[in-house]
Parts: C-alpha cells; structure tokens; sequence
C-alpha cells in the first residue's frame, strides 16, 4: 500500500524487520569474542530478559485492561519500547548462539593471534597499539579492532620486528609490528 494513503498513527504498528543475529559474522564463521566480551553480552541478555522486559509486560497488561486510564499515546509507547526490547533479545540469543569464546594466551611462539595486544609503527613513525577482539568488542577509541578487520587480518600470524602491508580505502600502508603480548 501506497504511504500515502496510509495514516501516520497506523505506521506504529507495522512489524520492523528483524535484526539478523549473524549479520557481520563472515559468512560460515563463528562469533570469536574474548570471555569478558560473551560475558558482556550475556549480562546485557540477562539485565533486558530479568529487570527490563517484565515491568514493561506488566504496564502494558495494565494499559490494556484501562485500569490505568492511560492514552493512546502511552500504550504505543510501551508498546513500542517492548518490541525494541524483543528484538534486542533476540539478536542477543542468536549472537551468543554462534560465540565461540577463545582464550588469548600466549602460546610462546610470539605470534599473533586473536586476544593479542600488537603495537606497531606507521610509516610515518606514529606509534599505536590495537587489541584483537571479537566482532562485537571492538571499539576504535579504546584501540579494539575486530579479528575479521583488515587490519587485524594483516597482523594476524605476524612476529615483532616484522613488516606488514595493510590496504585501507585510501591506500596501501606498511607497519612494522613493533611488540606482541597477551594482556592478563
């Protein structure tokens, strides 16, 4: 149906499209994440199934049931907030279905693999360090990448004091992995 022959306050009660779980996993591949990451996400999980998804059930039985006296307004909105509420769950549930969680622990070969803390050097001299995480971990501002990143993809098996070419959008850099250890 054409939107606009639609009312604006029907268009609250259509069904969103689901989030699919696996979305930014590579295709076949599992949700690598580092313990306190799965752990992360299961607490989330926990808070929205335990604490936040029953008070809202129980305000919109009440609204339903007019013992309120609530507005039109106030039942969409509840309403509203419990399907986004549902939907988080559920990406939730099928994200931790397919985690597996790895240990990052140095294995004494000096490579590096996923849970490594690498720092390298840019060409330019500037110094960074990145922790390889899962998916759902990363965080740029804390210096996380992703384990499926470009980046973390052209550091993965490398050693210190060797050279690595990483392609970015804008170009093609080389980095120089100056040290890898396993934070605790």
């Amino acid at each position: 149906m054409n939107k606009a022959f639609v009312k604006e306050d029907d268009a609250w009660d259509e069904p969103e499209a689901p989030v699919d779980p696996l979305a930014g996993i590579p295709t076949g591949g599992r949700n690598y994440m580092t313990s306190a990451g799965a752990a992360a996400l299961r607490a989330e999980l926990n808070t929205l199934a335990q604490n936040e998804r029953p008070p809202m059930v129980d305000e919109l039985n009440r609204l339903n049931q007019g013992s309120l006296g609530g507005s039109d307004n106030r039942y969409r909105e509840v309403r509203k907030a419990l399907r986004r509420i549902e939907r988080r769950i559920q990406w939730l549930s099928g994200r931790l279905a397919v985690t597996e969680v790895i240990d990052s622990v140095e294995n004494g070969s000096g490579r590096v693999r996923f849970g490594a803390r690498v720092t390298v050097a840019a060409e330019s001299g500037a110094e960074r360090t990145y922790t390889i995480v899962g998916i759902d971990e990363t965080c740029i501002e804390a210096g996380r990448i992703s384990w499926a990143s470009p980046l973390a993809r052209a550091l993965l098996d490398g050693r210190a004091g060797e050279l690595v070419k990483v392609k970015t959008p804008a170009r093609e850099e080389e980095l120089e992995i100056l040290a890898v250890d396993y934070p605790g």
